[in-house]
């Protein structure tokens, strides 16, 4: 009783055949030649299909089922082959094959280092074996999520309610529900639509920030309003690699309206007294602003004028 192969297309498992149900007759039409012609050695006939014959792959010796006419005008494909390379491949990536995907033929499900089962297409896993992408276990993201929020005060409840990529559905210790970019739950750039003050009421800093370019392409300087400088430092400024950037000091200051007057204040203050220090855009392909960047002979006066602010500001 041979264990049969089926085509891949129609995602059934293996089964055993009763001999009884094969005519392993020599048939009297041209299917042995055609068989070894396209790497296979004739095995026999369906007694109850008439219109299915069972081919036995000359490299990895399984048989299988295909029908007559797929003998006759295409090349069969050997599932059994088909699967070893899924495994191959798989374990190449780091991962176990567990089994075709039962509901999509371009599909397979893999155990992941995690221990979670996933679902891929086969050219996902080849991108990941060769470096060219990376495996990213959908529950494991979840939890990743989930822990995000709990260190922000919040709950993950599960998908956004209009269903849009990249934002969740979570709900705040106050009790309001609301939806949030994965994003800005992650750098804290959000505020709960029920029990948060408006953003121009809450505390917030005037921050300077150094950039160092790589190959010496120079230093820079930037100064801004936010409520957690660090985060938009890291976050929202969308640097090229090789940059080192850090937050060279930050005034606090006890609302957001504040904070964005003096911050204006000290850009009138340059580009009025030091228009030489000021970067202009076209310099800037670097980062994803294009304003509000001085050159680092600038640093002197920026830092004067932050302690200005800070004698001035301070109770």
């Amino acid at each position: 009783m041979p264990i049969v192969h089926f085509s891949r297309r129609s995602r059934r498992a293996p089964t055993h055949v009763p001999d009884q149900d094969i005519d392993q007759r020599p048939p009297r039409n041209s299917w042995p030649l055609l068989s070894r012609e396209k790497g296979y050695t004739y095995f026999g006939r369906d007694r109850r299909d008439r219109g299915k014959v069972y081919l036995r792959c000359m490299s990895c010796h399984a048989i299988m089922t295909v029908h007559a006419h797929v003998l006759r005008t295409a090349q069969p494909e050997c599932t059994s082959c088909y699967l070893s390379d899924l495994a191959t491949e798989a374990s190449a990536a780091g991962l176990e094959l567990i089994r075709p995907c039962p509901t999509d033929s371009h599909r397979a499900i893999y155990r992941a280092p995690c221990g979670h089962e996933v679902s891929r297409q086969r050219g996902r896993i080849q991108q990941i074996a060769s470096g060219r992408a990376a495996l990213r276990c959908e529950i494991c993201l979840e939890k990743r999520y989930a822990e995000e929020a709990r260190a922000q005060g919040w709950t993950l409840l599960g998908k956004a309610s209009n269903g849009r990529l990249g934002y969740r559905q979570y709900r705040h210790d106050c009790g309001h529900q609301q939806d949030i970019s994965v994003g800005n739950m992650l750098s804290g750039r959000f505020s709960c639509n029920s029990c948060s003050p408006n953003w121009s009421a809450e505390p917030s800093f005037v921050y300077l920030d150094l950039f160092e370019l790589p190959d010496g392409r120079g230093e820079y300087l930037k100064v801004g309003m936010s409520r957690r400088p660090l985060s938009r430092l890291r976050h929202q400024f969308a640097l090229t690699d090789g940059i080192r950037a850090k937050v060279l000091e930050k005034v606090g200051l006890k609302t957001g309206a504040t904070a964005l007057r003096e911050e204006k204040r000290m850009h009138k203050v340059m580009r009025t007294e030091h228009p030489e220090w000021v970067v202009c855009a076209t310099e800037l392909d670097w980062i994803g602003v294009s304003s509000e960047i001085y050159r680092i002979d600038a640093l002197p006066r920026i830092r004067a004028l932050l302690a200005d602010l800070r004698v001035r500001t301070t109770p």
